[in-house]
């Protein structure tokens, strides 16, 4: 099984990283930070593969998704799980960009994730894709 996973190097991603790389899966790991995933990934069993994105960058984020399907022959799973939480209130208006940024990481980057693993799916005639922002 391959499963690509963003928010990978921490929390809910990292606790999902090690329950699928114990069942056997190759991982695509995705986190903004490149030696925090990589030291994570050194700790699970298999190998894996590392995608230091942030995942508002659409490009990034569809570069590192083609490159995971090239080398592994497609993800069976993908996993938006990358997400951000932060205490706003809409009262203040210095508090209006972070409603941006939360929109921007919990709702554009979960599209972002999806959408260069659809076509492949559907022309595989399967794949699942999982949600699960902060």
């Amino acid at each position: 099984m391959n499963v690509f996973l963003t928010g990978a190097s921490s929390g809910i991603g990292a606790a999902l990283a090690i329950e699928f790389a114990r069942r056997g899966a190759t991982l695509g790991l995705v986190a903004r930070r490149r030696d925090a995933l990589e030291a994570f990934a050194t700790q699970l069993p298999g190998m894996h593969r590392c995608y230091a994105v942030d995942v508002t960058d659409k490009d990034a984020l569809v570069g590192a998704a083609a490159a995971f399907e090239q080398a592994t022959g497609g993800a069976d799973v993908v996993i938006a799980n990358a997400g951000i939480s932060v205490g706003v209130l809409t009262e203040y208006y210095e508090d209006l960009d972070a409603f941006g940024d939360v929109l921007r990481t919990n709702v554009l980057a979960m599209a972002y994730t999806f959408h260069p693993f659809i076509a492949p799916m559907r022309a595989r005639g399967r794949g699942t894709l999982v949600a699960s922002p902060a």
